[in-house]
């Protein structure tokens, strides 16, 4: 897979997570992960593996090529990723805004991690 290739996957598996009510956290307990695999498979620092996404195809409720193919969602919507984005550009100030939050969420996650690690260690 090349790395433009990764990144539309990836920009589908967030979308798929925000409609199916998923973040990071949700979707690592549910899938036995930690938060840290999960958020270093989203931004691209490990790679997804096939039985990853399959797990992540099945808790979103979509088929495994959703997150491969670039002309159509699995409701028939066109993707907002790949050559075919026909999408308004209210929608995509939406999919970014929510983007930016689940990044902002993951950086808060990431700080309270830290914090608890620290009162863990003054015990």
């Amino acid at each position: 897979m090349t790395r433009k290739q990764e990144k539309d996957v990836i920009k589908k598996i967030k979308i798929a997570m925000i409609e199916s009510g998923f973040n990071q956290v949700s979707l690592a307990e549910k899938m036995g992960k930690t938060h840290s695999a999960i958020n270093k498979m989203l931004n691209g620092n490990s790679a997804i593996t096939m039985a990853n996404l399959e797990k992540i195809a099945a808790l979103t409720k979509r088929p495994v090529n959703y997150f491969f193919d670039n002309s159509t969602d699995v409701k028939g919507n066109n993707n907002v990723v790949g050559n075919n984005n026909k999408t308004s550009s209210a929608t995509e100030k939406d999919i970014k805004l929510l983007s930016t939050q689940v990044e902002l969420l993951s950086a808060k996650i990431k700080l309270i991690e830290a914090e608890i690690k620290l009162l863990k260690k003054g015990k």
